[in-house]
């Protein structure tokens, strides 16, 4: 079994116990695979990142849920299963901790886990009618207003038919992996990880009868902006922006892909969601 790695080089402690790994697998005639950046800081090998995708089996994540999402959006074009080692504050989406490593690698290097498919949101921008930008996502597609922008007016149709005219901060449309992420926060439902849907919250609306609206996965939901001369936005996993435009749409669909997560600690969702809770860690 081949390993590739992805630190968060910006977190000391997630680059020291990089190092300790790169350590490991030489010791056990394994070498570890990795991207470029993440190669020139622990000083391992590297074929690219299209290259080390192909070439390995299970991807290894040092750091928090943040680098764990833009590792699963990166393995899930290749097919491969993550492996999220959290190094960061919140660690829900994170599998292991430093501690509980190395029984784990034993386990994963028998064979004994699993794999965890969840399902993705693939989009794209229009504009005038031509396709502007695409995306993916993991957790969460959300548009907001700019800093200093009114309300805005965000028009939502389901399968061609229209829902309703969101006059809100914006809008979330989440899958069940980001329903505890912005889409919480915002009032929306949570959601097991494993079942799929679309669930779509708007952002401190206007009117107190504005709800969320959850779709099943097969939905094609269909937002419209209409909000001349405002300043919008459209994020991608908290991640990668895109500014939009009044009358811009914004198609989503379900991906055809799904992010794999590797499972060996046997925590279930609802244990991490339990502590979280306890803890009041959102």
């Amino acid at each position: 079994m081949r390993f590739g790695m992805i630190v968060h080089t910006g977190k000391p402690e997630a680059v020291a116990f990089g190092k300790e790994l790169v350590e490991l697998f030489r010791q056990r005639g394994n070498a570890l695979l990795t991207d470029t950046s993440t190669a020139e800081v622990l000083g391992c090998p590297h074929l690219g990142q299209a290259g080390y995708m192909a070439a390995v089996d299970v991807v290894l994540v040092l750091g928090g849920d943040g680098t764990l999402l833009s590792a699963a959006r990166l393995a899930s074009s290749f097919g491969k299963p993550v492996l999220g080692i959290n190094m960061g504050h919140l660690g829900f989406l994170s599998e292991l901790d430093a501690d509980s490593f190395e029984p784990a690698l034993e386990r994963v290097l028998a064979g004994d886990f699993t794999v965890e498919e969840r399902m993705m949101i693939e989009g794209r921008v229009l504009r005038s009618g031509a396709e502007i930008a695409c995306f993916r996502a993991l957790n969460d597609v959300v548009v907001t207003r700019g800093t200093f922008a009114r309300i805005i007016n965000v028009s939502t149709f389901i399968d061609n038919h229209h829902v309703v005219d969101y006059k809100a901060d914006g809008i979330i449309v989440a899958t069940p992996t980001g329903s505890t992420a912005y889409s919480l926060s915002a009032g929306g439902p949570i959601v097991e990880p494993l079942l799929e849907c679309l669930c779509i919250t708007p952002i401190c609306p206007h009117t107190l009868a504005s709800r969320s609206v959850v779709a099943r996965p097969e939905a094609h939901v269909r937002l419209v902006l209409n909000s001349p001369g405002e300043e919008v936005m459209l994020t991608i996993d908290g991640q990668e922006g895109i500014p939009l435009e009044s009358k811009d749409v914004v198609e989503l669909v379900r991906a055809q892909v799904t992010a794999k997560f590797v499972k060996v600690s046997g925590r279930g969702f609802f244990d991490i969601l339990n502590s979280r809770l306890r803890e009041q860690r959102f």
